[in-house]
Order: C-alpha cells, then sequence, then structure tokens
C-alpha cells in the first residue's frame, strides 16, 4: 500500500533532514542527494540509519547548489 501523501511531507532523512521521496516499486524512501533508502515494512517506515541501504547516486543537476 503506497503511503499517505500528508506523512510523506512531514517525513525527512534522519541523516540530512533533508525531504525523501517514495518510490512505490521498492517500498522504499529514498534519499537521492546520500544516495541511500529507508525500507517501509507493512507500510510502516524504517527511518533508522543502520537500515538503510545503498543505492547509486543521482548525478546533481545543472544549476544545483554543491555543498
Amino acid at each position: 500500500q503506497p503511503l499517505e501523501p500528508w506523512l510523506l511531507r512531514c517525513l525527512v532523512c534522519p541523516l540530512s533532514r533533508r525531504p525523501l521521496r517514495y518510490d512505490e516499486a521498492s517500498k522504499e524512501l529514498i534519499n537521492e542527494e546520500l544516495g541511500i533508502a529507508y525500507p517501509v515494512l507493512d507500510g510502516i517506515p524504517t527511518m533508522v540509519p543502520e537500515a538503510a541501504r545503498t543505492i547509486q547516486k543521482r548525478p546533481p543537476t545543472e544549476g544545483s547548489a554543491q555543498p
């Protein structure tokens, strides 16, 4: 089941404090900036950094600020 839109607007990455993108196919919350994905198990986001898996980072878009 997909996450409720209001819940997704409230959730942020515990490491970067940035918004997350929900990937319905993999049932994960994605932080593309850090290249990690948090699992969503039985509709419950698992927002523990130790539970995250590493994914390939997306290249920065043109005009985006580099840290």
